[in-house]
């Protein structure tokens, strides 16, 4: 029986993420589910803009936002994989969020009594939320990251707000990232990890790549018991 696959796609601002996440759902057919990270577009994040321009006022709000966002999509992505038998895609995780929270906090910009509420926000959701299937990380290099949030915000009007993600802030986000990403290899999620630091802006040349990826989640098959992994969990 085929109980479907969640997929998650990870990576710091700039990766390249959502274009990789979109392409991959393509070619995984039309059965694949696709939820696109909350951004700016629709409303989906109301707080970027003002996060950017006062983080720490709204470091937290923003932050607990996104968290019941993506606490919601994994949910709909659960349901689909196990009601369906297909795969789900989701550009970014509830998981990552942490990521973000943590430096948050790092920087001062969330007091720890707002990590704390956070976090015990986090920690209730989790009872809900079941590990993905397979984690995706697009590895970048800081540097390689910054030069194209500048060259989007030049592209699309919305992404202006960007302009106050500098070197250092990348580099620290990166290493919150990979924390996530390893505890998830330690919980038993097969990552599958892709230098993404070359331009592939073009889909010609994303596509063997992108191509390659959805063959090895098309054949892969999960290890264990199938009743004791719907109930693992990440602290």
């Amino acid at each position: 029986m085929n109980h479907g696959k969640v997929v998650i796609v990870e990576g710091i601002i700039g990766a390249g993420k959502s274009s990789f996440s979109s392409e991959l759902s393509r070619i995984l057919g039309n059965d694949t589910l696709y939820l696109p990270e909350p951004d700016e577009k629709n409303n989906a994040n109301p707080y970027l803009s003002d996060f950017y321009r006062l983080p720490s006022r709204w470091a937290y709000t923003m932050q607990t936002h996104l968290l019941q966002a993506r606490y919601k999509m994994h949910l709909h992505a659960q349901w689909h994989a196990m009601t369906t038998g297909a795969i789900a895609v989701l550009d970014r995780s509830y998981f990552g969020d942490t990521a973000f929270a943590r430096l948050q906090l790092e920087m001062g910009d969330m007091s720890q009594a707002e990590f704390d509420t956070y976090q015990s926000i986090y920690h209730a959701m989790t009872a809900n939320v079941l590990l993905p299937t397979i984690c995706i990380h697009l590895e970048v290099e800081p540097h390689i990251a910054q030069q194209r949030i500048t060259r989007r915000m030049e592209d699309q009007t919305g992404r202006r707000c960007e302009n106050v993600i500098n070197l250092a802030y990348l580099t620290n986000l990166r290493r919150e990232e990979n924390a996530v990403v390893n505890v998830l290899s330690q919980q038993g999620v097969q990552v599958l990890a892709l230098d993404w630091n070359d331009d592939r802006a073009d889909p010609d040349l994303r596509s063997n790549v992108v191509s390659e990826t959805a063959k090895l989640i098309n054949e892969y098959v999960p290890k264990g018991d199938l009743f004791l992994n719907l109930h693992r969990r990440t602290t």
